[in-house]
């Protein structure tokens, strides 16, 4: 699968969990569980990896692992193979494990970034979700005996969570456009149809095995309601389960009156006339891992070319540094030979240039740790522009000279070249064209500007909870693959939109990829020492995120650039999407 090798993708590709001798899980957090066709078996993604355990309950063993997290298992119709993913921001890839072989290999020819795998009932295909083309996710067969594969819908919007119904007769999904979220239906030989709609996200649909009902999770202000749909004339909708905190996943049913689904960090049972749910109690015995040494990040010392003479002292009315929490307000920050003098209190001053542009927040340049270019041949400016004082790459196009980008007459970010020897954990690589604040970038004034206005492709059908490594996170946009400067601000909206607060949020592009990078205290942060890299915008970037985008101008190495400069040029088409 196409993962590289230097990065330990998170996301969706979040780093193995090291675990202490001996540990034994009795629950787990966000996983989900699938039924055997016997309905004497469990399969179940557990701290990253599948297992299986006795359906009554029991010791779980541990079938497939992997140094990325592996997701939804899914059972064969024969019991003798499991579908599942293997997530990682570079591409989601189904994989299909032989249980009498013990083996796994790559299911079929897959459209790249594959998910949400259901078996057909003849054992011989599953149907999946995948964005090819520009209509977003739709919905994708493999036939596994010749590896091919074929597209089964095409709607505007996405399509994804397909599962098909037990006699192989009926397929349903998830559709989601700008109208909300349908319910979908495909009856053998007749068009497809909504079952229902909702303004609020529905997700997860399961077929009872009889074919009578379908089970659909409903997604409210207050949480998520599993909700079945009867199948009559006419549609009768019914809720099951309000008051357990339910997993995002599909209820399984070994037959047409149990259901096992995961909730409240267990695995729960029921039957369809049950008013509650009782736990099926396991037990993950976890093998000790012992952690290799930690590789220690190689420092860089990080030089100014050419630092402009006499000293600036920028006057903000809030500084966010990097370090402090929260605002600073009423500071100037003092720059001396392209480095940060001192950090102070507002005063008068007759020892250099104040520049006081108002109402303004200052933050730390951004810092992209893992940009990609692609057949991309930006300017300098253009990078600038969105306030990326530090990009961080494997190669750069042969056209571009970095060593330009240090003069005043062709600015741009400082480059960091990266090679064998470092590794940046825990880049982010999470935007994709179906974030709903995304036209906050589209519309800014730099996109539309430098003609930054197409969306990333779709990825994920939703998006993941990173809460868990919120403070360690490093922002990267090569996986989003937007223009560099467009694809960070992009990776920032994702993880404000994924649970990370705003600081959080900021550090992910300033301290957090400064340490990851060899640089803390010299980037990053905006402290003493530091190179004086800083971005000026109008509003209150760690409330909204978006207004990171408010640039008025930006600071690096010392020298002082205003939007407008930056953009002056922008109607050169080179570096233009």
């Amino acid at each position: 699968m196409p993962v590289r090798s230097r990065l330990l993708i998170v996301l969706l590709a979040s780093p193995a969990t090291s675990f202490a001798a001996d540990e034994i899980l009795t629950e787990g957090g966000n996983f989900s569980v699938d039924v055997s066709p016997g309905g004497d078996r469990i399969a179940m993604d557990l701290a990253d990896d599948i297992w299986i355990m006795p359906a009554a309950g029991g010791e779980a063993e541990r079938v497939a692992d992997h140094d990325q997290p592996l997701r939804q298992p899914r059972w064969s119709p024969n019991g003798q193979s499991l579908l599942y993913v293997v997530e990682s921001s570079a591409g989601n890839v189904i994989m299909i494990h032989d249980l009498t072989e013990s083996s796994g290999h790559v299911a079929g020819d897959q459209p790249v970034h594959s998910q949400d795998p259901s078996w057909h009932p003849d054992g011989e295909r599953f149907v999946f979700s995948s964005a090819r083309y520009d209509s977003g996710l739709d919905l994708w067969e493999t036939d596994l005996p010749t590896g091919l594969s074929w597209r089964l819908t095409s709607q505007t919007g996405d399509e994804y969570q397909p599962a098909w119904s037990a006699n192989g007769d009926h397929l349903v999904w998830i559709h989601r456009d700008r109208e909300g979220y349908s319910l979908m239906l495909r009856r053998r030989g007749e068009p497809e149809f909504a079952l229902l709609h909702s303004e609020e996200p529905l997700s997860s649909p399961s077929w009872r095995p009889d074919g009578s009902l379908l089970t659909y999770l409903r997604h409210t202000a207050e949480g998520r309601i599993l909700e079945m749909a009867i199948l009559s004339e006419p549609l009768l909708v019914r809720a099951i389960a309000s008051d357990e905190l339910l997993v995002d996943a599909p209820v399984s049913w070994p037959d047409r009156q149990r259901m096992f689904y995961t909730a409240d960090r267990q695995i729960r049972t029921r039957s369809l006339e049950d008013r509650r749910s009782r736990p099926v109690h396991f037990r993950a015995f976890l093998e000790p891992v012992v952690a290799p040494p930690p590789k220690e990040i190689r420092q860089r010392e990080l030089l100014v070319s050419d630092p402009p003479g006499g000293r600036l002292i920028i006057r903000s009315a809030r500084l966010f540094d990097g370090i402090w929490k929260g605002y600073r307000p009423e500071m100037d920050v003092v720059i001396e030979n392209g480095k940060i003098v001192s950090v102070d209190e507002r005063s008068d001053r007759q020892d250099g240039t104040v520049l006081d542009l108002g109402n303004v927040t200052v933050v730390p340049g951004l810092i992209d740790a893992d940009a990609g270019f692609g057949d991309r041949r930006p300017r300098g400016e253009d990078i600038l522009a969105y306030g990326v004082t530090t990009i961080a790459v494997e190669e750069l196009p042969p056209e571009i000279d970095p060593l330009a980008w240090e003069s005043e007459a062709t600015p741009g970010p400082r480059v960091i070249h990266l090679n064998g020897d470092d590794i940046v954990t825990e880049v982010s690589g999470l935007a994709d064209g179906g974030l709903e604040n995304l036209d906050i970038l589209m519309n800014a004034r730099q996109s539309i500007a430098l003609g930054h206005t197409t969306l990333p492709p779709r990825r994920f059908a939703t998006m993941r909870d990173i809460t868990d490594v919120a403070n360690s996170i490093v922002a990267g946009s090569a996986a989003n693959r937007l223009a560099p400067g467009a694809g960070l601000h992009a990776e920032l909206l994702a993880l404000r939109a994924a649970g990370l607060n705003g600081e959080q949020t900021l550090h992910s592009a300033g301290k957090n990829a400064a340490l990851a990078l060899g640089a803390a205290n010299q980037i990053g942060t905006i402290t003493p020492g530091a190179l004086a890299d800083l971005v000026l915008v109008s509003g209150d970037p760690l409330t909204n995120t978006g207004d990171l985008l408010k640039i008025v101008a930006v600071v690096r190495n010392g020298r002082f650039f205003s939007l407008v400069r930056l953009l002056e040029s922008a109607s050169d088409p080179v570096g233009v999407e």
